[in-house]
């Protein structure tokens, strides 16, 4: 081990439970081992992949993957909790052993004290990961096992009930997964309230004012037991969103339990929200990520805004006056730094209301449209694994490893199998791109403002790439840019008529403000 290295930590869990404290665990033990006497490490980044399975390969997980390719100069050790983290398959983590050898890496396991600098870690690390791939391969092998007896049977035989389903009996005996009605309605809730600029801050707030009892509190009331009262929070909305049971597909600690097709296997014939939907709708949520706050916004515009001197994003402020009157304004984050020729600095009000304006009348009428594109996405996804499978079988096949009848027999079964899916999936994906690139929501964007609260408009306005530009001038006016570049683009390709063709020329509007309250459209 090198003194003083770069720690690189490495946080990973299959899935995302109520408040759970695994990550911050795995954090903590790499943080405390970092610092000790013997190592004295720096920890220069993170890389943190939740909801990823321990079966993808941590070349192509969105945390730790880049850490390989773009920022490989920047770290000297990847510190684990558990080997576990890194991988659970063989031969992803010799690919990983390999690759740290010959670029002057190491790899250690903090809980485990295994540091693959020395030869007796090494060891200890292909045996741990051997042991690792089995158990991954057992719990598989079990959950599929279950699962296809229940598949069977059209009945539960294990477990509590997912959200938003309870247990109906059956007549020929066992449990059959039907949607609890309440909770069913909750789901579909949240989900388009989500859709609608909600961040899961606030629906957690919203759930816990109308006193809603989270999942696992109401399975307590049905059964006559005591509720525990606990609160719902930003992350126990976002983990009933984004777990494939609400899809109707069965999981077993995290992993989505496929049959010998390699098809999901299904929980139910009535799940809350059909699986490609579903799919669709966590790739846009996720892809809101970036724009979605944990907690609320002070102001619409704070990051919204950007300074027409520097560039730089404008801030919410506060100024208490001597008489006691507070005045919020935005500011250039640039204007205690003096690095700003002309820093940007507007009334918070004046700029709120010219935004909306702007909105309101000069894109109101005009209805809002979407981006068809995340079942593409999905199509891809599911068409590159359906393609990797085929790869996988006749690897297998081509180097003798299928020697009895009923392997070859399954491996013509499963080749056939996912032969037809390719074909399927590469026509929908040629339908879906030949399809039109942007759909009609049905509402205009006077009437999607008109609903919205002001960290709702923030979402909005980012959402649709609406940009606000703020500048002032030598007699202290104001002058405000709004553009929506995409509005441009959308009406190039669906021939929506817009105010004069202005946009498909020049896609902005200017407001010039010389005094408060007082300001014209130029």
């Amino acid at each position: 081990m090198i003194k003083h290295p770069r720690v690189l930590g490495n946080v990973r869990l299959s899935i995302l439970k109520d408040d759970t404290t695994s990550p911050e665990k795995q954090r903590h033990a790499v943080e405390h081992w970092a610092a000790g006497p013997a190592i004295g490490g720096r920890i220069v980044g993170w890389a943190e992949d939740l909801d990823v399975s321990g079966a993808m390969h941590p070349f192509k997980r969105p945390g730790l993957g880049p850490w390989f390719t773009e920022r490989a100069d920047e770290w000297d050790v990847l510190a684990v909790w558990k080997l576990d983290r890194l991988s659970r398959r063989a031969g992803h983590f010799a690919e990983i052993v390999e690759w740290c050898r010959k670029h002057g890496k190491a790899i250690v396991s903090v809980s485990e004290s295994i540091d693959m600098s020395t030869p007796m870690g090494k060891m200890f690390a292909q045996i741990i990961a051997a042991f690792a791939e089995g158990e991954l391969d057992t719990i598989r092998a079990r959950a599929l096992s279950g699962s296809q007896a229940r598949k069977a049977k059209g009945v539960w035989i294990g477990g509590v009930e997912p959200f938003g389903y309870r247990f109906e009996r059956q007549e020929s005996g066992g449990k059959k997964l039907v949607q609890d009605p309440t909770y069913a309605e909750l789901f579909r809730e949240i989900v388009e309230r989500l859709k609608g600029d909600w961040s899961a801050y606030k629906i957690a707030l919203d759930l816990n004012k109308r006193g809603v009892p989270t999942w696992r509190d109401h399975l307590r009331i049905a059964k006559g037991e005591e509720p525990r009262g606990i609160a719902w929070t930003t992350n126990a909305v976002r983990v009933v969103v984004m777990n494939p049971t609400v899809a109707g597909i069965y999981t077993h600690k995290g992993e989505n339990v496929v049959d010998e097709n390699g098809e999901n296997v299904r929980i139910t014939d009535n799940p809350l929200m059909e699986f490609r939907e579903w799919s669709e709708f966590v790739a846009a949520l996720k892809s809101d990520q970036p724009v979605r706050r944990s907690t609320p916004s002070r102001s619409m515009l704070g990051g919204v805004a950007v300074c027409m001197g520097c560039g730089s994003r404008m801030s919410s402020n506060k100024k208490t006056k001597p008489n006691g009157r507070v005045h919020a304004y935005y500011a250039c984050n640039n204007i205690n730094t003096g690095t700003c020729s002309n820093p940007g600095r507007i009334r918070r009000d004046d700029l709120d209301a010219t935004v909306g304006q702007f909105v309101k009348f000069t894109l109101g009428p005009l209805p809002v449209m979407e981006r068809v594109g995340n079942s593409i996405s999905q199509s891809k996804t599911e068409l590159a694994e359906a393609e990797a499978t085929l790869d996988r079988l006749e690897a297998d096949y081509l180097v003798g490893r299928l020697k009895t009848d009923v392997q070859i027999e399954r491996y013509w079964g499963q080749h056939e199998f996912q032969s037809v899916k390719v074909e399927r999936l590469r026509e929908e994906i040629k339908a879906a791109e030949d399809a039109p690139a942007w759909k009609e929501t049905g509402r205009t964007y006077a009437e999607e403002w008109a609903t919205k609260d002001d960290e709702q408009c923030r979402v909005f306005l980012q959402r649709h790439g609406v940009t606000v530009t703020v500048g002032s001038a030598d007699d202290g006016s104001r002058r405000v840019v709004c553009k929506m570049p995409e509005l441009a683009e959308i009406a190039k390709e669906t021939g929506l008529q817009v105010p004069n063709g202005y946009w498909l020329t020049e896609p902005e509007s200017e407001f010039i403000l010389p005094a408060r309250k007082a300001y014209t459209r130029k």
